[in-house]
Formats: C-alpha cells, structure tokens, sequence
C-alpha cells in the first residue's frame, strides 16, 4: 500500500529518534559498566579504545 510523504517523514524521524536513544544507551552501559569495575577492589581500568 502506498504511503503519503507525512507519514514517510514520519516514520524517518521516529526511526532517527529510536537509534539515538539505543546509542546513548550503548553509550551509559559502558559507562556504568567501567564504573562498577572500579569499584571492585583491585580492579583494572578497562582497555581504552582507539579509532582509527
């Protein structure tokens, strides 16, 4: 079935909100994740990652 322009734009927009609240929430998983390691008593600083 075919679709009008409003609701393609919307569906685009909806779909751009969706992937940036999963990368942000990528983003605090990690975040939380190397702060509970420091906590532990003799942890190690989890390795950096480097872009190339």
């Amino acid at each position: 079935m075919h679709q009008s322009r409003k609701e393609q734009s919307l569906q685009r927009e909806s779909r751009k909100l969706y992937h940036a609240d999963f990368r942000e929430a990528q983003i605090m998983a990690g975040f939380e994740a190397g702060t509970e390691a420091a906590d532990e008593p003799g942890a190690r600083k989890p390795a950096a990652r480097r872009h190339t």
